[in-house]
């Protein structure tokens, strides 16, 4: 599988955001949370995700930036995870929620297990 991060897999739409914080259940993990809604896509690829940083914690954009820049590279990094083990499509948003920043190996660390544990509550509901 590629361990690429496509415009596909990127949540853009604007009422799907609206759906997702309205409807959506959530998953915490220090430092993120994951807000999750099990959706039929017309894309071939299971999820969609979303990666936020709210400007509220991480007052400076360059810090904003590196952070979101860490999130994808997790992400993207474990996602076949996801990809493996979910029968559904789902979209998420998966938000920083510390104040100061973090190392890339302990996010990819807290990234792998917020998503095991994503697969695990979503497989135990169906």
């Amino acid at each position: 599988m590629l361990q690429t991060f496509t415009k596909e897999e990127r949540l853009t739409n604007k009422k799907l955001f609206e759906q997702l914080f309205s409807e959506g259940k959530q998953l915490k993990i220090f430092p993120f949370r994951l807000v999750y809604l099990p959706k039929k896509l017309e894309i071939p690829t299971p999820v969609q995700v979303a990666l936020a940083v709210p400007k509220r914690l991480i007052k400076k954009a360059v810090q904003r930036n590196r952070i979101k820049r860490q999130m994808r590279e997790t992400y993207r990094t474990n996602k076949h995870l996801i990809y493996s083990n979910c029968t559904e499509s789902y979209i998420l948003i998966i938000t920083f929620i510390d104040i100061k920043e973090w190392k890339s190996e302990a996010l990819g660390e807290k990234m792998k297990i917020l998503i095991e544990k994503f697969i695990s509550v979503v497989n135990e509901n169906t």
